[in-house]
């Protein structure tokens, strides 16, 4: 049951993944008064997010979309957060890519002559002292300017936070028990005047945004330990081996469209695992294999929003893949409009899809 308030006039933010974190946050620092309501499902996939801010991406190597001003963003937002937790949650870091053979290479010296890419490419790599340990591949090239993100601390901290403030009432949502008027909502005999939802994966079955165009994807990833080796900078051949804590690294991940159930599959452990000994030449150990269904959009841009006949009921979501560097930047913009401040960028507001 969700506890009463003085006023009604608060905002109740459905999920509390990596957008309802973030919302919150912004809710919290604009002193809207708000709760959140969630109750951590199996399959959530900002608990098993590697948290990487990527500037290039793709065998083609492109830039990613708006790249500068998300990340310049979400590190001061990070860093903001960090010092209202007292705690660090991110972490500069660079990519050491494998170029798989001379179209990858060439690919890579091209795209390092563009102004654009130049502050990101670099082909002046150090392969730390380890270079024996990994498999060489055709080439490698270093990608600067990236960053980490841990993103199930994050979550659990701001939870913690949430819950000794009683801003936090861990239940699952139900659609059926929310009461619409023209003038608030009503959740469980509470009032509120509007109501974001946040759900992630869970988006699919909410009734009031069905109409969007949502998917979901199944990733599986590995964690490892590994004593002979070791590596501040995150590995990209095939598979992500990517530094969590000493000697221990988080390896993905996989991506299915069609999937049976949200737990782990021997079949993608055993991908995993084939990759990761192709390319790790000293011996690890796999202390835990994770799955997690993303939510995704067909346009692969995040969804925000207001509904187009209820104006009380908002969304937030399809941050997909990139939640860690998309995030703050649009959780800020959302919390924004909430606030009746600024409305989304065209290239995010769910207006592109009509109903």
């Amino acid at each position: 049951m969700i506890s009463s308030n003085k006023h009604n006039d608060e905002a109740l933010i459905v999920g509390q993944g990596i957008a309802g974190t973030l919302l919150a946050f912004f809710l919290y620092k604009e002193k809207l008064p708000f709760k959140v309501i969630d109750r951590p499902l199996p399959g959530a996939s900002s608990e098993v997010a590697a948290g990487i801010l990527n500037p290039v991406t793709g065998r083609r190597l492109v830039k990613s979309w708006r790249f500068d001003e998300l990340s310049n963003f979400a590190r001061f937002t990070y860093q903001e957060i960090g010092r209202l937790l007292n705690e660090t949650f991110f972490l500069d870091k660079t990519i050491l890519r494998a170029l798989q053979n001379t179209f990858e290479e060439n690919e890579w010296m091209r795209r390092s002559g563009y102004p654009e890419y130049r502050p990101f490419l670099s082909d002046s790599v150090d392969l730390f002292n380890s270079k024996s340990k990994v498999t060489s591949p055709h080439a490698w090239g270093e990608i600067k300017c990236a960053g980490k993100l841990n993103m199930p601390e994050l979550i659990s901290s701001f939870r913690a936070f949430l819950k000794k403030r009683n801003l936090l009432t861990e239940q699952e949502f139900d659609h059926q028990q929310l009461m619409i008027s023209e003038q608030h909502i009503k959740y469980q005999g509470q009032k509120f005047r509007k109501i974001i939802f946040c759900e992630g994966a869970k988006a699919v079955e909410n009734p009031y945004f069905n109409y969007l165009p949502f998917s979901t994807t199944k990733g599986e990833i590995l964690i490892i330990r590994v004593d002979n080796f070791q590596t501040e900078k995150i590995l990209k051949n095939k598979v992500y081996l990517c530094p969590l804590y000493e000697k221990v690294y988080w390896v993905g991940s996989t991506n299915s469209f069609s999937y049976d159930h949200v737990h782990p599959t021997s079949q993608q452990f055993n991908s995993l695992k084939k990759d990761l000994e192709e390319f790790l030449l000293v011996p690890f150990k796999i202390i835990d294999h994770r799955a997690a269904i993303r939510p995704t959009v067909a346009d692969k841009r995040p969804l925000l929003g207001l509904h187009p006949t209820h104006n009380s009921i908002y969304i937030f979501n399809g941050l997909g893949t990139k939640g860690a560097s998309l995030g703050p930047y649009f959780a800020h913009q959302m919390a924004q409009f909430v606030l009746g401040k600024a409305r989304p960028d065209a290239e995010v507001c769910i207006d592109r899809f009509s109903k």
